[in-house]
């Protein structure tokens, strides 16, 4: 019975020498430790087939729903053109979930067109059209009434119809840094930029405005006049 053959430097053979050390299989971390790790700059992680888009949505935007509707006039986070805004926060859950989209449609599009390997124009018109025809969800209207009673945390459902696929894409791509990759960027890193840029930064923006405001609303209330305060010494000012 013959032996398998292994070249010298692949994976494989550098296995098979004695002593030689063993890859490390990538740690995994949890959807949590992910966004902390994102929003800290860390290096990106594996985001495997466990992650679910539509719970990051909900992860994100049902606590900061909730601290909106609890804030002093909650319509006034409802100015898109304002930083830290509800609206601006919806569209960039909106783009980041059409982007992913246009993702499922792109592999989707690759199994289809597999026929036209030997004629790549053709392929790459036929892949580049089935993506764009893909259908995006609309963006929806944050209204008053949503602000007030926190129900625009509803914005999870633009993920409805691609969470279950778009894990499962996860869970047959690379992780940074495999080998298969030949030096381009994984899955991973390129979901970590997308998210990054998009429902990131937007939350982040509204929690830092949350964040002032109510910072400013305790100093209100706890500052004291000082005049009332010599007075009850029985100082006149």
């Amino acid at each position: 019975m013959s032996r398998a053959v292994r070249r010298f430097g692949t994976p494989a053979y550098r296995a098979s020498v004695p002593g030689a050390p063993q890859p490390k299989r990538p740690r995994r971390y949890s959807q949590p430790e992910l966004r902390e790790r994102r929003r800290a700059g860390m290096i990106t992680g594996h985001y495997s087939a466990d992650w679910s888009l539509a719970r990051e949505i909900a992860d994100v935007v049902t606590p900061l729903a909730r601290r909106v509707a609890a804030a002093d006039r909650p319509t006034r986070f409802g100015h898109a053109a304002t930083p830290g805004s509800v609206p601006a926060l919806a569209e960039a859950v909106h783009e980041a979930v059409g982007t992913i989209v246009g993702w499922l449609a792109e592999a989707d599009a690759r199994r289809k067109t597999a026929h036209l390997a030997n004629e790549p124009g053709k392929r790459r018109y036929a892949m580049t059209t089935l993506t764009d025809l893909a259908q995006r969800p609309a963006l929806p209207t944050v209204t008053d009434k949503a602000l007030k009673n926190g129900t625009w945390a509803a914005l999870t459902a633009l993920a409805d119809g691609i969470d279950a696929a778009f894990s499962d894409l996860l869970g047959h791509s690379y992780p940074p840094g495999a080998e298969g990759l030949r030096g381009q960027a994984s899955r991973s890193e390129h979901l970590e930029r997308l998210l990054s840029r998009t429902i990131d930064r937007a939350a982040l923006e509204l929690e830092r405005r949350l964040d002032r405001d109510e910072h400013a609303d305790y100093r209100q209330t706890t500052e004291t006049d000082p005049r009332a305060e010599l007075a009850a010494m029985g100082i006149n000012t």
